[in-house]
């Protein structure tokens, strides 16, 4: 999904959905710095919740960012768990 201004693309987020599965993952997204803080991202979450729901998806999940999470909280998603990421570089 992509959210437009300007003839440019400022917003690109994944909605992942699994055939009868019920999950929605709503993977990356990312907005352009001089496009921050104007609700671009906050629209581009709700579109993407609003269309898992549309297409039967009645858990939507997502692995937020520091930057995402506030965001995701204020969208109604609540954190069940926390993950760390690592770097793996081969010997």
């Amino acid at each position: 999904m992509v959210a437009e201004a300007d003839g440019q693309v400022v917003c690109a987020a994944w909605l992942v959905l699994r055939p009868g599965g019920g999950f929605a993952g709503l993977r990356g997204g990312s907005t352009l710095p001089g496009r921050r803080g104007r609700g671009i991202y906050r629209a581009v979450v709700a579109a993407r919740a609003r269309l898992a729901a549309e297409l039967g998806a009645l858990y939507p999940h997502a692995d937020a960012s520091t930057d995402s999470a506030p965001i995701l909280r204020r969208a109604g998603f609540r954190a069940v768990t926390t993950t760390v990421p690592y770097v793996w570089t081969p010997a």
